[in-house]
């Protein structure tokens, strides 16, 4: 198994496991339940833990795909860039999660633990959501933007300009 099939076989767990985390810990604090709450704290330390192969893998990935027609180089270093955020965000909530889960016996440290959790679990959701989303268009021309599908259209056309006054100028150079 290679760094590509490693990076698109695991790159949805911490997405799902951090929208999943989010939404476990909003309905434990409405209902001021500890089980979904501690619940909530192990599922986003695992998209945490998840998060660190899909991203180490994602250069092994690009390299796979960056020669292929129909892939941007503008694309790819988006989702780059986006990952990153996105690894940090999702580290720090990871760790939040843990530090709660140690120190929930103390009830005011464990009060403000999670809010401050929730915070990076929204934080999380949203980065890990649009990361995907970025990745998604790599391969899915379908569901890139229009901006960067005009661009991407242009950037064919000027291409196709160049080919045909390239094939124009060899066939002027055998005249003469």
């Amino acid at each position: 198994m290679n760094s590509s099939q490693i990076h698109l076989a695991l790159t949805h767990v911490p997405v799902i496991l951090s929208l999943v985390g989010l939404t476990i810990l909003i309905i434990a604090l409405v209902r001021k339940n500890d089980t979904l709450t501690k619940t909530s704290f192990y599922i986003l330390l695992t998209a945490g833990l998840f998060a660190l192969p899909v991203y180490f893998t994602g250069e092994g990935a690009e390299e796979v795909v960056e020669d292929l027609p129909g892939v941007s180089e503008g694309i790819i270093g988006k989702h780059e860039q986006f990952a990153s955020i996105s690894l940090t965000i999702i580290l720090i909530c990871g760790a939040l999660s843990l530090a709660a889960l140690f120190l929930y016996k103390s009830f005011s440290v464990a009060r403000v633990m999670k809010y401050v959790v929730l915070l990076f679990a929204f934080a999380s959701a949203v980065t890990m959501a649009r990361t995907a989303h970025l990745g998604g268009q790599i391969r899915h021309t379908e569901i890139q933007s229009t901006v960067m599908a005009t661009s991407n259209e242009q950037e064919n056309g000027e291409n196709a300009k160049q080919e045909k006054g390239s094939t124009q100028n060899e066939g002027k150079d055998d005249d003469d």
